[in-house]
């Protein structure tokens, strides 16, 4: 213990090293621009309901007006939300024993409606609803665990196209009735169904369709935009273009099991395993095939058509074979570390935040006292011209599906077989997936995107390795506080465009809203790709001055990762691995999490903190 005798003097220079880590004594000009926004909002008095400039409604007629919402008169909600509208809608004809639920936002953006544009959002789950995303991610009501109250959120897609969030299949969210769909091509036919009901209803024949979603909507979204291309029929299916983020493609062991010990790799200080469950996983992997799939198959351009049985599976490819179910393994070890370890965000940590909806991360924790979640209200309910007597749950306690199953995927390829279809009819797909997302893991959906053939070819024919970039811009609220420059990997090939964004998880509309809303902006031909460095197209944000020079590579690692191994990608996108690491001509791409973090402000900060303490020790020496 020869540094015991500088305990006292440590003891007494831990306050001045603390200190120096508060941002506003090491760095007042820095302090002053991240924490001004929030001083200013804690001074300011409660804002009164604001008033919306927009006073003429765009969609209001005798039919639309038993939908209507009342902007000013949301619960909790102390600005005008605008021109909205909400209700049921019949699957079939005037039926409404079975019905969808939508709230449609007009877009106050003219080019909106001088194209004559319209965009669906789907929620996942199977059976999560898409009015909860509303809420929580690109709507124009913004309420996210951890967050006071509901605030305006300028992110919203409504500012730049119409959009309708759409509670389906049956079963989800407010929709109600017999869940009869057993299949994808039975929920695809039942929302045609409510597809045209919802033209008829305000009088969108002719306009241009878009189709979006995340999750379980790597099916739904698919199979929904390839029926309405099907239908030959433009007056009420003009498909466009479809948009998907961190969705399901195939069967779950693709985005779970077979990636998983691969993925520990790239994130082994998040995880943090002892030694002998990070050899015995690796070991595992091998063992049932999964790093020999990985090798085999995620590799650009695609090694050939993948086999319709996975590796470490049972016949029926339900469940895996004894010893294989690595990815569950994975999920009780890292809750033996971090209690509140996330399947959908792996860096989340303890305690366990506030949801107005209930959801908090797949736990459904509430704090006692909280009362009813948001959708739940009685008044809420009310103001949305919801079912009263409906229970709204964020993801639903039954089936929507038959027995519990979709045969599309428990007996089948899932949508692998119908996105091709899409890409080549429209040449407008976009699939986006956050890094940090373990529920589905970004190596799944990129083995499946390299066991499709569309526009003649097989899966990408080069490794993605350009830069995702999103214009800088200020950030004047903590509210909608988002990242900026050069945060993933994009890359396009006949049609289709995939994104890896570094600092995401699953849920990638609420992690990283300016990526979703550039993505927006790509789909509806607004911007040309990632690449570009031109601004937003409107003014939601005061833009500042964009780069001038080549932006360089993306960040994002598409594909496989050995532990240790020193990672790069080159200019042309070509894989290097080698024992050293390289300064020539590549972007170095570190293999923990660490190195990433090393670059984000939460990384500068952490840097901050360990220098004043450094200092303060070094001052004992």
């Amino acid at each position: 213990m020869r540094w015991a005798h500088a305990l006292p003097a440590l003891a007494s220079a831990l306050p001045t090293a603390l200190g120096a880590a508060n941002l506003k004594f090491l760095h007042p000009e820095l302090a002053a621009k991240q924490f001004a926004a929030r001083e200013n909002a804690a001074a300011a008095k409660p804002p009164p309901v604001e008033k919306r400039q927009q006073t003429q409604p765009l969609f209001l007629t005798d039919q639309s007006k038993k939908f209507a919402v009342n902007g000013t008169g949301l619960p909790e909600v102390n600005f005008d939300v605008g021109e909205s509208y909400a209700g049921l809608l019949p699957i079939e004809g005037n039926d409404t024993s079975n019905e969808l639920f939508f709230w449609f936002f007009p877009s106050t953006n003219p080019v909106a409606q001088e194209k004559k544009e319209i965009l669906i959002w789907l929620t996942g789950g199977p059976g999560c609803s898409s009015v909860g995303e509303l809420l929580q991610e690109n709507g124009p009501v913004l309420w996210q665990p951890g967050v006071f109250a509901p605030v305006a959120n300028k992110w919203s897609w409504h500012h730049l196209t119409n959009v309708v969030w759409v509670d389906q299949p049956i079963g989800s969210g407010f929709s109600h009735g017999e869940v009869t769909a057993r299949n994808e091509q039975d929920v695809a036919r039942q929302f045609l169904g409510f597809w045209k009901n919802f033209v008829d209803a305000f009088a969108l024949q002719g306009y241009t369709v878009y189709v979006t979603g995340s999750s379980y909507s790597g099916m739904y979204t698919p199979y929904i935009s390839s029926a309405m291309l099907d239908q030959n029929d433009t007056a009420y299916y003009n498909l466009s273009g479809m948009m998907i983020f961190d969705g399901l493609f195939s069967k779950q062991a693709l985005a779970t099991d077979i990636p998983v010990a691969s993925f520990v790799n790239q994130w082994t200080d998040v995880f943090a395993f002892n030694d002998s469950f990070t050899q015995g996983l690796q070991a595992a992997a091998r063992e049932c095939g999964y790093m020999d799939y990985l090798e085999k198959y995620l590799v650009f351009p695609a090694a050939g058509q993948q086999p319709a049985s996975l590796p470490g599976q049972q016949a029926d490819d339900l469940n895996e074979t004894p010893g294989c179910g690595l990815f569950i393994d994975v999920y009780f070890a890292s809750m033996e570390i971090n209690p509140c370890f996330s399947v959908y965000e792996i860096a989340d940590r303890c305690p366990l935040v506030f949801d107005p909806l209930g959801f908090s991360v797949g736990t459904d924790y509430m704090p006692v006292g909280s009362g009813p979640v948001y959708f739940d209200r009685a008044d809420v309910k009310a103001a949305i011209h919801a079912l009263p007597n409906q229970t709204w749950e964020f993801c639903a306690s039954q089936p929507v599906f038959v027995n519990g199953t979709d045969d599309s995927v428990n007996a089948g390829p899932g949508s692998q077989p119908v996105i091709p279809h899409v890409v080549d009819r429209t040449q407008n797909v976009l699939i986006g997936h956050g890094s940090q997302d373990f529920v589905l893991i970004a190596d799944g959906t990129l083995l499946a995107i390299q066991n499709m053939t569309w526009g003649g070819q097989l899966g990408f024919q080069e490794r993605p390795a350009g830069p995702l970039y999103v214009p800088y811009h200020v950030n004047d609220n903590f509210e909608t506080i988002t990242g900026a420059g050069v945060i993933g990997t994009a890359h396009t090939e006949r049609g289709l465009t995939y994104f890896g964004v570094a600092p995401s998880g699953h849920f990638l509309t609420m992690d990283q809203p300016a990526v979703s809303f550039r993505g927006l902006e790509i789909l509806l031909g607004r911007i040309e790709n990632f690449q570009s460095t031109q601004p937003f197209t409107i003014e939601i944000v005061n833009a500042t001055v964009q780069p001038s020079v080549a932006l360089g590579n993306g960040t994002v690692l598409a594909g496989l990762v050995d532990p240790g191994q020193i990672v790069a990608i080159n200019g042309n996108g070509t894989l290097i691995t080698t024992g050293e690491s390289s300064t020539q001509g590549v972007s170095a791409v570190p293999t923990s999490a660490a190195a990433a973090v090393r670059g984000s402000v939460a990384g500068k900060l952490a840097a901050s903190l360990l220098c004043a303490l450094a200092v303060g020790v070094a001052a004992l020496l």
